[in-house]
């Protein structure tokens, strides 16, 4: 028996070639229900914490998560019972580097303006490309990156954290959120740093809730020093209307949220389960792509059902190769 999140597009149809398919969403996917079904694998959102409580007892043997994120995963507890795991790391990547890239052409942003990119993983890669290719001076920040040894291409400059955020007139974020190891990301953009920004410059987060502080950030957004893209939030579902009245550009976490990469996401962790080629035929069977967002002030209280129901948007960008990437210089 396998459980799949009703959210997944396409992943339910093509594992029912498998075994059993049950779709349920997230309230219904306790612990109960799991031991009532005799699931054996489960498939779910970042919406849906996977750990003790929920697994327990349970006969599930396989997690799939079709995000780039896991901070929704205890992977400690699940190396700890042997219950393999699968996540889509850089599956939702162009989506989300294109999502930036609109926001910066709707707000104006000039093309020799400096960017500066908060961990240059998938998305932030993808976002330096883009923004090379449109002119813009690129500043990174990435100390994992640092100390592994990593060589960054010569057209960006690595700058530790302050004086990104002081040079830079945009600022976005693409780190995963940790609060452990020697690189924790947790409330990693403090209101000091917001404040030493140049004027009109413009945060976005795009990576996860708990990242930057928001109510400073808001507050600076308020009186005109800063413009801000929020599509990320600190506890959600439960979004702090103090943020979300004065952060007018929000969104409720759907900046990964197209056609592409829902297929990317589901078909890596399909194959991580089944060992075989992710069936190319498949027809999302998510109702996201069929409806219309609700914009407004909406989304302090329907913040979970507007993720719901935000149409899936088709991916227009090809993202830049390295080598166009350098040959600027030439």
């Amino acid at each position: 028996m396998i459980l799949v999140d009703d959210q997944i597009p396409y992943l339910a149809q093509a594992l029912s070639i498998v075994d059993k398919v049950i779709p349920c969403n997230s309230e219904t996917l306790t612990r109960d229900y799991l031991r009532r079904t005799r699931a054996t694998a489960i498939f779910v959102r970042s919406v849906t914490s996977v750990d003790a409580s929920l697994l327990s007892g349970t006969d599930v043997s396989f997690v799939g998560t079709p995000t780039a994120g896991i901070d929704h995963l205890d992977l400690e507890y699940l190396e700890s019972r042997n219950i393999r795991f699968a996540s889509a790391p850089g599956c939702n990547a162009n989506a989300v580097a294109e999502y930036v890239m609109d926001r910066l052409s709707e707000m104006h942003i000039p093309n020799d303006a400096t960017i500066g990119i908060v961990g240059f993983g998938h998305v932030g890669s993808l976002v330096a490309r883009y923004a090379r290719i449109k002119g813009m001076s690129v500043l990174v920040n990435d100390p994992p990156l640092v100390a592994s040894g990593f060589v960054f291409p010569r057209w960006c400059t690595h700058a530790d954290l302050a004086d990104l955020m002081k040079r830079s007139n945009v600022i976005t974020l693409h780190v995963p959120y940790t609060d452990e190891g020697p690189f924790p990301t947790k409330d990693l953009i403090t209101a000091g740093l917001l404040s030493s920004c140049l004027p009109n410059a413009c945060v976005i987060n795009t990576a996860r809730g708990g990242i930057l502080d928001e109510r400073p950030l808001a507050d600076l957004v308020r009186s005109g020093h800063l413009s801000a893209v929020l599509d990320v939030f600190a506890n959600e579902p439960a979004v702090d209307a103090y943020v979300t009245e004065r952060v007018t550009f929000r969104t409720p976490h759907i900046a990964g949220y197209t056609h592409q990469a829902k297929r990317n996401g589901a078909r890596v962790i399909f194959e991580a389960y089944v060992g075989k080629p992710f069936p190319e035929d498949q027809e999302p069977t998510s109702n996201a792509h069929d409806a219309s967002p609700i914009m407004g002030n909406s989304l302090l209280e329907n913040f979970e059902e507007l993720r719901r129901l935000w149409p899936l948007r088709s991916e227009q960008r090809t993202p830049p190769t390295w080598d166009e990437c350098d040959a600027l210089d030439s």
